[in-house]
């Protein structure tokens, strides 16, 4: 006898749709490749617009705060260092001359002791062109050998200058000098700039809740901010711009950071619709623009925890930490495909230069034990450069010899391993080092 049972099997797949497709590639494109596809998809119908610039967004969608690490090794230590995204007077970026000839052409009427002006050209140095401060106040006191307090009276006079919010250290402070100007700063406003954050997530409850107030008050206060402008200084700055322009800029914002997706180049898509558009047309045009806004939110996720981990090292305290793909998909809760095309498109704008996300990744090396933070390569090969400039000129390290030097650090290296990061940090071989 044949017996037939009949059973429902429940399988899971995806379909790779042509929109999902295109959003899969956005992810491995630059701001200015993101652009030239969606001008691309733009012309195929008259249901999409791209836009770029200020209004392509409300400004503080495309922004990131950053708060520095509060423990763990990579925190700010006490002593000061210039480094990657320090202050540094010969390599900081040069501030547009319309700008500082703006600032000087007020510098006597907002500074009048003559000792204070001189103070007050070491904020002049570090002005950003987008009227911010790239360093921070102790940074610039002792640029200019003078006491924090001295700076900071200066400082309390700069930030008179025109237009309101120059010589801010930090967003909140741009926007709290413009909302004092301009009569609104309530308590209710305050706590509004306070909690930046979550008005850039969305959270309006939260907000409401932080702002003590209903949600039609935070909806009016929204308004308010997004009339003020939180780059005073960038109407003076030319225009032109050599090279490929950066996809991310980041910037001090006071003890942390400010994360931003570059206005100038990151595309927004609008519905230009009609009464006789189909709807199909409507509903892949619609997820065409959550696929735009999903990217933009991802890559600053995953610039975000880059900055995270790497803060030390930004501010020239310490090398690279260790730090690779599946870390961030771990910590992101994002696929490794997604983390691995977006640190490979990418390009960060430091104060001082330009690099991409992927140079912020380094792999860990062998550690000697188990400790807290293993060492990055980058790391052990400042450490083998060290170790050879102090060595004996006439009688040379041994591969060995650094092997063993290496382990009390923490990195255990067989001779091999040694020999291999010997060459990546372009030490030469001991026989070459003996006979120069």
């Amino acid at each position: 006898m044949i017996g037939i049972d009949l059973g429902l099997k429940q399988r899971t797949s995806l379909a790779i749709t042509p929109v999902l497709r295109e959003a899969i590639g956005f992810m491995v494109m630059s701001n200015a490749e993101l652009s030239a596809r969606l001008a691309d998809l733009a012309q195929t119908g008259a249901v999409l617009k791209v836009v770029v610039g200020a209004e392509a967004y409300n400004w503080f969608s495309l922004l990131r705060q950053i708060s520095p690490p509060t423990s763990g090794r990579h925190c700010q230590p006490p002593d000061v260092h210039f480094g990657p995204g320090g202050f540094d007077a010969e390599r900081l970026p040069q501030s547009d001359a319309g700008l500082i000839a703006h600032v000087e052409s007020q510098l006597s009427l907002l500074v009048r002791d003559r000792e204070d002006r001189r103070i007050a050209q070491s904020f002049l140095l570090a002005l950003e062109p987008s009227g911010w401060l790239s360093a921070s106040l102790a940074e610039i006191a002792a640029d200019a050998g003078c006491s924090v307090a001295r700076a900071e009276l200066v400082l309390r006079q700069l930030q008179a200058a025109e237009p309101t919010g120059l010589f801010a250290r930090s967003l909140a402070e741009c926007l709290t000098l413009q909302a004092e100007e301009q009569g609104c700063l309530t308590p209710a406003f305050a706590a509004l700039l306070r909690n930046l954050p979550l008005l850039a997530a969305g959270e309006t409850e939260a907000l409401a809740a932080a702002c003590a107030c209903g949600d039609d008050m935070v909806l009016d206060m929204t308004r308010t901010l997004r009339r003020m402008n939180p780059k005073p200084g960038a109407a003076f700055a030319e225009a032109s711009v050599v090279g490929r322009p950066c996809d991310l800029i980041l910037r001090r914002d006071d003890d942390g950071w400010l994360l931003e997706l570059n206005a100038q180049t990151v595309p927004a898509l609008r519905l230009e619709s009609g009464t006789d558009t189909p709807i199909h047309a409507l509903r892949e045009a619609r997820a065409l623009i959550q696929a735009v806004e999903r990217r933009n939110a991802t890559v600053l996720t995953i610039a975000t925890e880059i900055i995270t981990r790497q803060d030390a090292f930004l501010r020239g305290h310490a090398p690279l930490a260790p730090l690779t793909i599946n870390d961030l998909a771990s910590a992101t809760g994002l696929h490794r495909s997604t983390v691995s095309r977006a640190t490979a498109a990418l390009t960060l704008s430091l104060p001082n230069r330009t690099l991409g996300l992927r140079s912020l990744l380094c792999a860990s090396a062998p550690a000697a034990r188990q400790q807290e933070g293993p060492l990055s390569v980058q790391a052990v090969l400042d450490l083998m450069r060290a170790l050879v400039a102090k060595e004996d000129a006439a009688n040379p390290l041994t591969d060995e010899a650094l092997a063993k030097l290496l382990l009390p650090e923490g990195a255990a290296l067989a001779r091999r391993t040694v020999v291999k990061y010997r060459k990546l940090a372009g030490i030469p071989a001991r026989a070459v080092r003996r006979d120069a």
